[in-house]
């Protein structure tokens, strides 16, 4: 959860997506739409997390050795992967907040963010810029999905929920930045600020998670 809080393609397309919306309408029809992009962000996580928790289920669930200790040395692998990923190309070099996607990709985002015009529109944009981060996120789903499966303590609908909810932390903390006078300069400059932070706190979120996997697997299955 705290990862993908902490992921920032999303939240920068979403302050540049409020950014052109309040040059284009007023302040209460842009927050609506504010709402409808966040709205599409939780329907895509909410999709991803449900449809593979359901795919492990039905192909695993009957297994004699249900996630055996190799699967999880290969997602420990995999976040340790992910770690250096992150560390080195996660940001683009320099003082700004580019990240990792080719210019193209982030041009279309842009130009996508400034053509939205109606609710549905930005439930899209809120969706699909959920894409590009996938090949960091996927894991994480497919773990999370892993653990939900084994849960009985906790209702699995509840740990769900908690997790679409914190994924969009940042949209709400963005949507107040500009609902009490902040704008897209004061958000760059704070997200380039926190550029450092972000830089190292995912990666080692990665290794934690790395060290919980084999925790998980090694030590409860031998």
């Amino acid at each position: 959860m705290l990862i993908f809080a902490s992921l920032q393609l999303v939240p920068g397309t979403f302050s540049i997506f409020y950014h052109y919306a309040l040059g284009k309408t007023n302040a209460k029809k842009a927050d609506d739409q504010a709402l409808s992009f966040i709205l599409g962000a939780e329907i895509f996580v909410s999709i991803m997390l449900i449809s593979i928790y359901t795919l492990i289920f039905t192909i695993f669930y009957n297994s004699i050795d249900f996630c055996p200790s190799i699967f999880f040395w290969i997602m420990a692998g995999i976040f340790c992967a992910e770690a250096i990923i992150i560390f080195l190309f996660y940001y683009r070099r320099g003082k700004t907040t580019e990240l990792f996607i080719p210019r193209r990709t982030a041009k279309t985002i842009s130009t996508n963010s400034r053509k939205a015009k109606s609710r549905s529109d930005a439930i899209a944009l809120g969706l699909f810029s959920n894409i590009p981060e996938l090949i960091f996120t996927f894991p994480l789903y497919i773990i999370s999905s892993v653990i939900l499966l084994d849960t009985t303590a906790i209702p699995r609908a509840l740990i769900i929920i908690l997790y679409v909810l914190v994924s969009t932390i940042p949209l709400f903390a963005i949507r107040i930045l500009y609902r009490t006078g902040h704008n897209l300069a004061n958000i760059t400059r704070l997200r380039a600020k926190l550029k450092p932070f972000f830089k190292l706190i995912i990666p080692t979120l990665y290794l934690l998670l790395a060290i919980a996997a084999l925790n998980l697997g090694v030590l409860n299955n031998g």
